[in-house]
């Protein structure tokens, strides 16, 4: 059985006084309040100000160094050699932002003896600044707190939303096709649109005193495991946008970062905590698929007929549609031929049965015919290649550079929603009930292959494990023994699972279903 909840946190002071304020400003009055080497506690209501403590130190010139005190934990690097990088980064003018910042009170403890050495040694810089996202502490150290400034912020009702969407599902189709709908092959666009996004937080300064009486009172942190799961996968985090908004599709956004994109239209972006760092909504329909190429940005796929490339611009905080591929339908799914590449070529499609490559000029569109509706893809970085799986039951590869189709592979017989890849593996799950690996060397060869108890939605594939939504269930594999099961979390959720991203790094799973609700899942296999 799971272990009782643990009691709600005390009442936070400050209610009804809160301001609303622009996010980066608040940071910039703050760390210009404080001296260098002082802290900004940041007391934030279930969000993660990155976003606008990034556009705080690129208006202001300076650099960031993030720190998760969870993750630093885990990586087991020994603290006198993490306080030679803390101190560094104070003498060389580096903004310090640590989140998690009360569940490892030894990393907090060592920040305090380095900001002491380096200005003992009257080497500090004059840009230095150590930003805290926090939770009061027994305890905190309070040498942390000499000429601190604290803040207790959250999300605006407006927090980060366009303040008009860069697309209506209908007029758009007429802007690009010059009338009404028809049954004309997809057209792509590069007519650019610029949004203004709304940047503001509720801010109420605070007292270092009730700071004080604050962690006086409060529980110890915990390291964020919430007690949920059993055979193998833990859950330690989980999101939820909003009462009635499903979740649909999920991507990687980088190391640590999440985003995902939701019935309605908005893109989200998670860090691993569960935590918004900031939300877009580029369309008012849903986004079957999203994708980021960097930070800012990114592609999505929608219900709208259109698939679009976007393009966030920090110091203005303005979001940039730079090019949109009109369908006559649905878009289900979208790749970068080059993942981490925001100028490489972009393929999409859908129920449309043909596939748009716009190529990395941005500037010029081709067309791949397919022979039934595309529901998945992934780019296959070894060959330049993207793979589909497709609406009756076939996985393709195609080459965007000779926009053509390279094989396809006919082991499914249903539809394909869910592909993966990894280096020269490829992962596809079936409404067959079938979880297929491949090897796509040398075109399309079925390696393995397993036969689940329900239909397969969401696929993750790495050099050492594969992970699949199953129905209601999350399984994980070690692929050196792909017949037996690693782990697996039964009844993880409610509906099915579209969204499904592994970090094998920190081996963290991450899946986004039509309950609403994203889920981050750690297993220590």
């Amino acid at each position: 059985s799971n272990p009782p909840p643990p009691p709600p946190p005390p009442p936070m002071p400050g209610d009804g006084q809160f301001s609303v304020e622009s996010g980066k400003q608040v940071i910039i009055n703050a760390a210009q309040k404080t001296g260098p080497g002082n802290c900004i506690l940041l007391l934030c209501e279930r969000y993660n100000p990155a976003f606008q403590i990034e556009g705080a130190t690129d208006a202001l010139k300076v650099t960031v160094m993030h720190i998760d005190a969870v993750a630093r934990v885990k990586s087991r690097l020994p603290m006198e050699e993490f306080g030679g990088t803390l101190r560094k980064s104070l003498e060389r003018g580096v903004w310090i932002y640590i989140e998690n910042a009360s569940k490892s009170i030894t990393l907090l403890q060592k920040l305090a003896e380095s900001i002491y050495e380096v200005r003992e040694n009257k080497t500090m810089h004059k840009d230095s600044r150590v930003l805290l996202l926090c939770e009061p502490h027994p305890h905190f150290p309070q040498d942390l707190l000499d000429g601190c400034v604290t803040l207790r912020m959250r999300m605006s009702s407006g927090e980060s939303l366009l303040e008009e969407t860069i697309k209506d599902p209908r007029s758009n189709l007429q802007l690009l096709q010059g009338g009404a709908p028809s049954n004309e092959p997809p057209r792509a666009s590069t007519k650019k649109r610029t949004v203004k996004i709304a940047s503001e937080v509720e801010v109420v300064p605070l007292e270092t005193s009730m700071f004080l009486e604050m962690s006086a009172s409060a529980l110890p942190a915990g390291t964020g495991a919430d007690g949920q799961g059993t055979e193998g996968l833990q859950r330690v985090a989980k999101y939820r946008f909003g009462p009635s908004e499903k979740l649909i599709s999920l991507c990687s956004v980088g190391e640590d970062r999440f985003a995902v994109g939701t019935s309605s239209g908005y893109v989200v972006a998670l860090d691993r905590n569960g935590l918004p760092l900031i939300q877009y909504r580029p369309h008012k329909a849903c986004i079957w698929d999203v994708a980021f190429s960097s930070t800012y940005d990114f592609s999505t796929a929608s219900e709208d007929g259109t698939s679009s490339i976007f393009a966030y611009h920090l110091s203005q905080q303005t979001l940039e549609a730079t090019s949109v591929a009109s369908f006559q339908s649905d878009v289900f799914a979208l790749a970068y031929t080059r993942p981490n590449d925001p100028n490489s070529a972009v393929l999409s499609g859908g129920l449309s049965a043909t596939i748009c490559v716009l190529h990395s000029d941005r500037k010029s569109s081709s067309f791949i015919p397919a022979s039934t509706s595309i529901q998945a893809m992934r780019a296959i970085t070894t060959r330049d290649f993207v793979l589909f799986g497709g609406g009756n039951g076939s996985c393709s590869l195609v080459d965007p550079n000779t926009c053509t189709t390279v094989e396809t592979a006919t082991k499914h017989t249903r539809k394909v929603p869910a592909v993966a890849a990894w280096q020269n593996m490829a992962l596809s799950g079936s409404f067959d009930k079938t979880l297929r690996v491949w090897d796509v060397r040398a075109g399309m060869h079925c390696s393995h292959n397993l036969v689940m108890s329900d239909v397969l939605t969401a696929t993750a594939i790495s050099d050492t494990y594969a992970a699949a939504c199953s129905g209601s269930s999350l399984y994980l594999w070690d692929l050196r023994n792909f017949h037996q099961i690693l782990a697996v979390k039964n009844k993880a959720w409610s509906g099915l699972t579209r969204g499904l991203v592994m970090d094998h790094k920190t081996k963290m799973l991450v899946t986004a279903s039509v309950d609403g609700i994203a889920r981050f899942w750690t297993f220590d296999q």
